[in-house]
């Protein structure tokens, strides 16, 4: 019979050289070749001729070996009436063929995704835990749905024992649906368990401290751990600070709302640095207020936003108060945005109360584009307090609400007026809206701020400093003689709109050696106060 692959009976070679391999015929055995590689002359031995290892039957041990027939299946003809003999089946090939990579990924996620579930219903449903609040009925949705999923995956990676991984998952999905049964912290849900225990609304506002009889100041300590506090207020002590370091116990605190609180009362206490959290059992945490100077009770005020006051311990420096993790809740976007719904102006009127900062951010952006319909005093005073706030670094978007919501004129303008000076001794940018609400609310003494703001930048004060009134024809008609270039050009148009009987002699007198572009400006200011008096 002809070979089956021609190349067998090429010999392989290697250049004793450069190492290159090449295939020549048996023919050139014992003569000399020229390596096409390097041109090195050599002769074609057993020195340069490459061998493959050789192994003989049953030197190898693999059982996989085993599977493959030794002898050739025959192919019966089907008209032939001899029986033709059979050494074995034709093995399947799922029963050798290696298990693919895809698999074994699948099952590695599958088993890892329920050790990953069962840790977080062990370790998740303590109090201010991910779980706090969810219901076991969630908890065993949760924990049969990734058995599912992992019943499933592991089937996929294992198609040689289909019955042992379905045991196996079975198993293991057995155990996830016990957990939530042996774990019950924090199954309640969050908002049936604050309603049980929140206080009246008028309590909330209450400052008064209970006293302590039922538990002595050394229970307290140990309870709470003042341990950190003491350390601090030590720290305090020997660096010959007058600032105060408090303590505030925040009773069933969530996670996720820590940053929020931590914020607040850094700005609202304006503490040296953030406040520290530890953590205590139960879903509580030690809050240390270090380098401030406000007060026990002033800190106690300020705590009532964030929940229920629920004592004052002077002895140990510690308010204790129970956090309402509802007022973190932002309300329905939808009813929000929404001006035509019946709860969009309460909602935003809510959300102005909130601590924090992004959300009063969007609800002052909110009001700023409504119409004043209802609860106009109560959000206007809200705005002039977020106005007068320091922490506040959104003030023109507030001064643009308060131009659209502010009520009686004066007090916003006033408020405005104050913040314009304290920026402006601090060299701060000031906000063109801040100034927009001064002009508005027709406030004569911040003249001579916006004449001095105009006189910086022309171009940008302008428009503003046009809609002061006649009050500000004096100031103009004092820049007039000593200003040059654009800010004359500038003067000449404000008087056109601001001037009265007393700027007509002194502009037609600046006609006078003036240049064409200001001769054309001074004509039509000069026509356009003549209309105005009726001239």
């Amino acid at each position: 019979m002809p070979l089956s692959n021609p190349d067998d009976t090429l010999l392989l070679i290697r250049c004793p050289s450069c190492g290159q391999r090449f295939k020549v015929g048996d023919d050139l055995r014992g003569r000399t070749v020229e390596c096409g590689g390097c041109e090195h002359r050599f002769r074609i031995n057993d020195d340069v001729i490459v061998r493959g290892k050789k192994f003989y039957p049953g030197e190898r041990k693999d059982s996989s070996l085993n599977r493959f027939q030794r002898v050739p299946l025959a192919v019966a003809s089907t008209s032939s009436a001899i029986p033709v003999a059979r050494y074995m089946e034709a093995p399947s090939p799922l029963t050798f063929e290696p298990i693919s990579p895809q698999r074994i990924v699948a099952g590695i996620v599958g088993v890892a995704g329920m050790i990953c579930m069962a840790l977080l219903l062990m370790f998740g449903s303590h109090r201010g835990g991910i779980l706090d609040g969810m219901a076991t009925q969630d908890r065993l949705l949760m924990a049969g749905f990734t058995g599912l999923l992992g019943i499933v995956m592991l089937v996929y990676a294992n198609p040689r024992s289909r019955f042992r991984a379905i045991f196996f998952g079975l198993l293991m999905s057995a155990g996830l649906l016990s957990l939530p049964f042996f774990f019950t912290v924090g199954s309640v849900p969050l908002s049936a368990l604050e309603l049980a225990s929140q206080p009246p609304a008028e309590e909330i506002k209450t400052l008064e401290p209970v006293s302590g009889e039922s538990k002595t100041i050394s229970d307290l300590r140990e309870l709470i751990g003042t341990r950190p506090l003491e350390d601090e207020v030590a720290r305090l002590a020997s660096e010959g600070s007058s600032k105060r370091v408090i303590g505030i116990w925040l009773r069933n605190l969530r996670e996720h709302n820590r940053l929020v609180v931590r914020d607040y009362i850094h700005r609202a206490t304006e503490s040296d640095s953030p406040p520290h959290y530890f953590p205590r059992e139960n879903g509580n945490f030690l809050m240390i207020v270090s380098g401030t100077k406000a007060s026990l009770d002033e800190v106690a005020r300020m705590a009532v936003s964030i929940g229920t006051l629920e004592n004052i311990y002077p002895q140990i420096s510690v308010v204790e108060v129970r956090v309402n993790n509802e007022s973190f809740v932002e309300g329905p976007i939808e009813k929000l945005n929404d001006r035509k719904d019946p709860d969009f102006y309460s909602l935003n009127k809510r959300e102005l109360d909130s601590i924090d900062l992004d959300r009063v951010t969007k609800a002052v952006k909110r009001l700023a584009e409504a119409e004043p319909k209802v609860y106009r005093t109560d959000i206007s005073r809200k705005l002039i307090q977020l106005l007068g706030a320091q922490w506040v670094d959104f003030k023109g978007d507030v001064c643009k609400a308060l131009i659209v919501w502010s009520e009686k004129p004066g007090e916003a303008g006033k408020a405005a007026l104050k913040e314009v000076m304290d920026m402006r001794s601090r060299k701060r940018p000031i906000p063109q809206e801040m100034v927009a609400l001064i002009v508005k609310e027709q406030i004569t003494e911040a003249i001579p701020m916006i004449d001095e703001l105009w006189s910086e930048n022309p171009t940008q004060w302008e428009p503003l400093y046009s809609k002061v009134g006649p009050q500000a024809e004096a100031k103009l008609i004092g820049r007039l003689s000593t200003a040059e270039g654009a800010l004359r050009q500038s003067v000449v148009r404000l008087l056109g709109n601001l001037g009265g009987e007393a700027s007509l002699p002194l502009l037609e007198a600046a006609l006078v050696g003036a240049d064409a572009e200001l001769r054309v400006l001074i004509e039509k200011s000069t026509a356009s106060i003549r209309k105005r008096l009726g001239q």
